[in-house]
């Protein structure tokens, strides 16, 4: 509790704000710097369902904070509320809340804003959420949780592990160096440059599309959505890319041995897999370079409306 009355009193001392009329209402801008107390900070948590956040690592220890908010005019304005909340063992947390009561005039959302910019230690894991606005994250190396409603997330040069998700609000995740798990509802996921262990895609109405993949484990899937990689397959990689309803288009760079097997309504192997022919069970399944076959990549591919296409980039 001491921590946290400290934190307060240092906002009280360093906030400079200004309120200036817009056609759009008052706009109140803040700064605020939190250093660390007993320990590092290692853990950031955002909870902002009023605006957008933006959250950038860097090499310092302290996090610092700027606020900027919106409202139809200064009653509103006063009720807009950015907690921190600091804890011995190295979390820290940011809330945003719009005050009201049984008294008091309903705030429509979409009259009120809150947006964040914080940079953090690059070392802190980011937790943060938002609702319709837009979330980033750039430039750390603990990973973290996002989470949005209708929101766009964005991504750009993460290490650790990363989950996403996200009801109708596009994810963009590039420069990702750790395990990625993106889900979505009802938008596209778009990576782009995702190394690390594993890779985890799942949509349900939208696509997803990568670009130089080199997770050893990959599993892409969508309902109703085209799914387009190119990738390279390591040795003893495991590639699983399906969609029920949507095209397969993957186009592979590999490093040894590969196993391929596909099953679709339509499908095109290209020159490569040409020979290849259907299983007694369904499978479509051909080989790509020599023994031993022990090291080599697995890839599978299914769409069962779709059409999937296949071919090896030299």
């Amino acid at each position: 509790m001491k921590a946290a009355g400290c934190l307060v009193l240092a906002l009280a001392l360093v906030k400079t704000a200004s309120a200036q009329p817009k056609n759009t209402g008052l706009v109140e801008r803040a700064r605020l710097e939190v250093a660390p107390g007993g320990r590092p900070i290692k853990q950031l948590t955002i909870e902002n369902p009023l605006g957008d956040v933006k959250i950038e690592g860097y090499d310092g220890q302290s996090i610092m904070i700027e606020t900027t908010k919106t409202a139809p005019d200064e009653d509103a304005l006063d009720r807009l509320r950015v907690s921190l909340i600091p804890n011995p063992d190295g979390t820290v947390r940011i809330l945003t809340t719009a005050d009201g009561g049984k008294e008091v005039k309903t705030l429509a959302r979409a009259a009120v804003k809150i947006d964040l910019v914080v940079r953090a230690p690059r070392d802190a894991r980011i937790d943060a959420a938002v609702s319709a606005g837009k979330l980033e994250v750039i430039n750390m190396d603990a990973g973290g949780e996002l989470d949005t409603a209708s929101g766009p997330i964005s991504v750009r040069n993460i290490a650790g592990e990363l989950s996403t998700h996200s009801i109708s609000g596009t994810t963009t995740i590039a420069q990702a160096f750790g395990s990625v798990d993106a889900q979505t509802i009802a938008s596209d996921v778009e990576l782009d440059t995702i190394g690390g262990e594993r890779l985890v895609a799942s949509v349900s109405r939208g696509k997803i599309a990568g670009r130089r993949v080199r997770a050893r484990d990959v599993q892409l899937t969508t309902t109703e959505g085209k799914i387009t990689l190119e990738a390279e397959a390591p040795l003893r990689g495991r590639m699983v890319i399906a969609s029920l309803r949507g095209d397969v288009d993957v186009k592979l760079r590999r490093h040894g041995p590969v196993t391929v097997r596909v099953r679709a309504a339509r499908l095109d192997l290209g020159s490569s897999l040409g020979a290849a022919r259907p299983g007694p069970d369904g499978w479509v399944e051909g080989h790509l370079g020599v023994k031993p076959q022990a090291q080599a990549a697995i890839v599978e591919l299914r769409s069962r409306y779709g059409f999937v296409q296949f071919a090896v980039i030299e």
